[in-house]
């Protein structure tokens, strides 16, 4: 077995790593059908923790390449990569929390759980907070805030793969 593909050493020029990150990307963007309920409720949260731990790496392994490749330290890529896993573990945290049924208890007698129309009707409120002005006051900004805390360590990957795309190799 070629270990050589998972390896972080050696150097990557800019068209592979540009053609490697953008299927990494893109299968992180189709690794969000692992987070539906049927998979959920089937296998868990399992599939998507093991897909996004491979992504994880094979992004690591490109940039660390790049890097090399443009004469760079990898401590930046190890760092970005710390922050990115670091959301997912918040993030898988959030999902597990909200698709166990005994994390809050069973319901009794004449009570009813939310719904997932509940779930919706809060989502839709708040895709109408952020994208009219209604008066909630502080209570958007902090949402606002909130929401921009959640994709900070997508857009700082997405910024830093574009950066170190773009350095020159040298020889």
């Amino acid at each position: 077995m070629d270990l050589a593909l998972i390896s972080t050493q050696g150097r990557l020029a800019r068209k592979p790593f540009a053609t490697g990150v953008i299927a990494v990307y893109a299968a992180g963007i189709a690794s969000q059908f692992l987070l539906s309920g049927e998979v959920i409720a089937r296998a868990g949260a399992w599939p998507f923790v093991l897909v996004q731990a491979a992504l994880l790496w094979v992004w690591l392994v490109l940039h660390v390449r790049r890097l090399r490749d443009a004469a760079q330290s990898p401590a930046a890529a190890i760092g970005v990569a710390l922050v990115y896993a670091l959301s997912l573990a918040l993030l898988l945290l959030l999902i597990v929390f909200l698709t166990n049924p005994d994390a809050v208890g069973q319901p009794g007698p004449g009570e009813r759980p939310a719904s997932a129309a509940a779930t919706g009707t809060l989502l839709v409120l708040f895709l109408f907070a952020i994208v009219f002005r209604p008066d909630f006051g502080v209570f958007t900004t902090i949402l606002k805030g909130l929401i921009l805390i959640a994709f900070l360590p997508a857009a700082i990957s997405l910024l830093f793969s574009i950066r170190t795309g773009l350095r020159p190799t040298v020889p």
